[in-house]
């Protein structure tokens, strides 16, 4: 048996010699293999016929994956509120005031509230809206011209309507600009906007110890620890970015 290139011949047992598809070295053909690949979820013979060295194994990112069945979903599911979540912009709650009587002079109604003592006074100069009130003429959005905090609550404003009051309605007090919700006249949005949010959200409203994340005076002094606007060992205060 003598060699002739990487095949062997031999006049005893003769084989064929075959050409490698890939590397074009000369071999027996016998000692060639079909090269296999992945189409699909199976593989299939490419019809390449190769030399040991040559062949290689199957490629899996040509194979189908076979995505498995959806898990049984379970009963009452509570999944996380992403929208909510990712919000940047928290306001305070609306609060009204029903309104129990009315009277117009012509130039000026003046209303008499339910006033729950819970809230804060109500500023001549702020904003007030009017909703659901017979006489329709008394709804709308006025500025406060004078008010009374103490026994009966009184708010007037100017306006042209008179008549007696045939059915109640609500009155929202000092109303923010910028969320057209109402607040007490002390009361302060959640977030403002242009502000830097920080990663601990406190929600605490300006000017509290809480507008940036932090520890309280009575942590032992270390990095931040007396620094309510310092999270407890940093030196600066995290910061994400504007809100929008």
């Amino acid at each position: 048996m003598r060699p002739h290139g990487r095949a062997s011949v031999s006049s005893k047992n003769p084989r064929a010699f075959g050409i490698c598809d890939r590397c074009g070295f000369l071999y027996n053909h016998h000692e060639l293999q079909w090269q296999f690949d992945y189409r699909g979820a199976a593989l299939m013979n490419t019809r390449i016929l190769v030399c040991e060295t040559c062949l290689d194994v199957p490629q899996n990112q040509l194979r189908n994956i076979i995505i498995p069945a959806d898990p049984t979903p379970i009963m009452n599911a509570r999944v996380q509120d992403y929208v909510t979540a990712e919000t940047n912009n928290r306001y305070t709650s609306s609060q009204f005031l029903t309104a129990l009587s009315a009277s117009g002079t012509g130039s000026t109604v003046t209303l008499t509230l339910q006033y729950p003592l819970s809230l804060s006074p109500i500023t001549v100069g702020s904003t007030i809206i009017v909703s659901g009130m017979e006489p329709t003429g008394y709804n709308g959005t006025f500025v406060v011209t004078a008010s009374s905090n103490s026994g009966s609550a009184t708010v007037s404003y100017a306006n042209t309507t008179t008549g007696a009051l045939t059915r109640a309605g609500n009155v929202a007090i000092n109303i923010d600009p910028i969320t057209g919700l109402s607040k007490g006249a002390t009361q302060n949005r959640i977030t403002q906007n242009n502000d830097n949010r920080v990663t601990q959200t406190t929600g605490e409203p300006p000017f509290g110890l809480n507008e940036q994340p932090g520890t309280s005076m009575f942590v032992p002094t270390d990095i931040g620890g007396n620094d309510p606007g310092l999270p407890y060992n940093f030196e600066q205060v995290p910061k994400t970015g504007p809100l929008t």
